[in-house]
């Protein structure tokens, strides 16, 4: 019997974000076109990415925050449709001190562990890991809103190494109401909990929590029980999905 060789069409997903979280997304917000999202530290355009799906799927458009130059360009190159800003977000506007985190002894990438936070920096060099010190803008997020989204907007990301409590204080989630909340919920490198700084204020904001992931907290507000209950489920075998990196390895698709 010949043998059966994987092709991209026998998956109805690519999972561009590293827990999968952009498959739960596109679950969530199936049929859904022109959406809007918010997704404060980007990273990367496509490895990474919780929006990627939902911008070549959906026709989604947004505001990519990131303040690394080197990710930012390649936002700004890949994403020409979307708000791309070198910024860092915080509830202290004015300039700060970041740091880029850099590859130590026997360690590789790093990018994705840079961060506002002092504390978070000396951790990561306890670990090995080595930094850069660059000199960012910082914004709060209730600005960038101002400028750039609707109340009522679809989707808020905030992944920013140990930043979170700081990022979620500076916006007046009452005000700007987005559908669902992305919050990356343990302390960088651990399974420790780090919800515990910022969920309160989150709840009282009219959210649910309809899910965690083990890296991730996902809520949709309480007016919207059909799409907590969407989100509730982690992605799995039923979405029919293969990681990037996997379907990269596999030669059925080329990186981008």
């Amino acid at each position: 019997m010949a043998r059966r060789f994987a092709r991209v069409s026998d998956y109805d997903l690519i999972a561009y974000a590293g827990n999968a979280e952009d498959v739960v997304l596109m679950r969530a917000f199936a049929g859904q076109r022109n959406g809007f999202f918010v997704d404060v530290g980007a990273g990367e355009p496509v490895s990474g990415s919780l929006t990627k799906n939902l911008v070549d799927g959906l026709g989604w458009r947004g505001v990519n925050i990131e303040p690394l130059p080197e990710r930012h360009e390649r936002l700004r190159q890949a994403r020409p449709g979307d708000v791309n800003l070198r910024v860092a977000v915080g509830d202290e506007p004015g300039a700060a001190t970041f740091f880029r985190i850099v590859p130590g002894q026997g360690k590789s990438g790093g990018g994705g562990l840079s961060t506002l936070r002092r504390d978070v920096l000396e951790r990561h060099l306890a670990e090995g890991w080595r930094y850069e010190e660059l000199s960012v803008e910082v914004v709060t997020l209730k600005t960038i809103l101002g400028l750039h989204a609707k109340p009522g907007f679809d989707l808020l990301k905030v992944d920013v190494e140990g930043a979170e409590a700081a990022v979620l204080e500076s916006a007046d989630l009452w005000r700007w109401r987005p559908r669902v909340i992305v919050v990356e919920a343990t302390v960088p490198l651990t399974t420790r909990p780090s919800h515990q700084e910022w969920e309160p204020q989150v709840l009282k904001a009219g959210y649910s929590l309809a899910l965690f992931d083990g890296l991730n907290r996902f809520y949709a507000r309480d007016d919207e029980p059909d799409l907590r209950e969407r989100l509730a489920v982690p992605a799995n075998v039923l979405d029919n999905y293969i990681p990037y990196a996997c379907a990269c390895r596999a030669g059925l698709i080329a990186p981008e």
